[in-house]
């Protein structure tokens, strides 16, 4: 029989809650942890959770979160894909030319998105290769840096305190303020900060706000672990509104070396942390002294759902100028002309003719995120591209690189 899709909400969690299960989980054990998770997640409403049915069970899910994020100083709706799985009794259940279950699930969730007007999809991929059939690029690479604490400056750190209960409002201020200024970052709603203190309610949070009634400048939430018979520290939460901020954040974690031998961050890869560390190398032998290690990695991936409304909000560099015609192909098999007039930091966007850029809608996400520049992609073979069209796009690189703080 064909897949019947629906899309249903709180009446039907247990029904949601147990194709989880049968999607992910490894024990029975787990189905407590999966309704609880769903239950404190407010940032889901009634009509945000696809069910895909078969003979009467259910096959397949996706969630869908209604975000907002920022791109080059313009704040888009943006769809959250999350929690897309098909049951393991069914994997790869397509037949007869069928497309799989997941495919269908995934195609349904891009339908809602534009009916809804979402400008941006966005998910956080178990396989980047999967969703690149529907559309989705990279937009973000981020490093987890294992730092020995004896490597982390010493300084001073003061302001840094223990989390009191008046500070959820400057947290959030701070996490706000710092998306708005970035690039692919998300805010984080009043929802969403419900769900995060009560999903990590054991999570133990430092934060940086020198006056009690001033503004918040960073946090680091920590949970220790113990690794060959030593303390790691792992932050598994942090922010910071500046350089000056994560230092201070730095010379904390130098403070703890008598109690944790290393601790792990994530940071944006734009942020060459070895050189502010008391030893710079990151070595490529091996070496008795401490040093940092650094592990590069890409997370989130997003897709692009309306190109004239992202491409007229956003503030372009000054310096661009100039006219370039891109040839998109989408997806669907469809391809969008678009002829993209830049000046004066604004952009007018209207249906083109020709193209002096073809690209697939994956590499075109992954150019105006700014996570590869035109004439990279080019240089790979990846896109073809003029001379002059390839200097208008890569003002899009420009700026901080992308980087997104929440997880879904």
């Amino acid at each position: 029989m064909p897949l019947k899709l629906r899309w249903v909400g709180e009446s039907e969690f247990d029904r949601v809650v147990q194709t989880r299960l049968y999607c992910y989980a490894s024990s029975w054990k787990d189905q407590d942890l999966f309704r609880t998770r769903i239950n404190h997640d407010k940032r889901c409403k009634d009509g945000d959770f696809l069910l895909a049915e078969r003979d009467g069970l259910d096959v397949g899910t996706l969630t869908t979160l209604s975000l907002k994020m920022w791109m080059r100083g313009a704040c888009f709706p943006c769809q959250g894909v999350a929690w897309v799985g098909t049951v393991k009794s069914h994997r790869r259940g397509g037949s007869g030319g069928e497309k799989g279950i997941a495919s269908q699930v995934m195609h349904e969730g891009i339908r809602l998105a534009r009916e809804r007007g979402e400008v941006i999809s966005s998910l956080m991929p178990f396989r980047a290769t999967f969703y690149e059939h529907f559309g989705y690029g990279f937009a973000e690479q981020r490093t987890e840096w294992h730092l020995p604490t004896t490597v982390c400056p010493t300084g001073n750190f003061d302001g840094l305190r223990f989390k009191q209960p008046g500070d959820e409002t400057e947290m959030a201020a701070c996490r706000n303020r710092v998306a708005s200024a970035g690039q692919c970052d998300i805010e984080r709603s009043p929802e969403g900060w419900h769900h995060h203190f009560n999903l990590n309610s054991d999570w133990m949070f430092v934060v940086d706000r020198p006056s009690n009634n001033g503004a918040v400048h960073g946090w680091l939430a920590m949970a220790v672990e113990s690794r060959d018979g030593k303390s790691v520290l792992r932050i598994v939460d942090r922010e910071h509104d500046s350089i000056e901020a994560l230092k201070r954040q730095l010379h904390f974690l130098a403070s703890l070396k008598d109690q944790h031998s290393t601790a792990i961050i994530h940071l944006p890869s734009e942020i060459p942390l070895h050189l502010i560390l008391r030893e710079t190398q990151l070595p490529h032998r091996l070496v008795e002294h401490s040093v940092a290690s650094a592990r590069p990695y890409t997370r989130m991936q997003i897709r692009v759902l309306d190109h004239r409304r992202l491409l007229e909000s956003m503030q372009w560099p000054t310096h661009a100028k100039g006219k370039v015609s891109v040839s998109i192909k989408e997806a669907e098999g469809s391809v969008t002309p678009l002829l993209i007039d830049v000046c004066d930091g604004h952009a007018t966007v209207s249906a083109g003719s020709g193209a002096s850029v073809e690209c697939s809608d994956v590499h075109w996400a992954e150019i105006v995120s700014g996570y590869a520049k035109a004439s990279e992609l080019a240089k790979l073979g990846l896109i073809r591209a003029t001379a002059e069209s390839l200097t208008i796009l890569d003002s899009l690189a420009a700026g901080p690189a992308p980087f997104c703080m929440e997880y879904f």
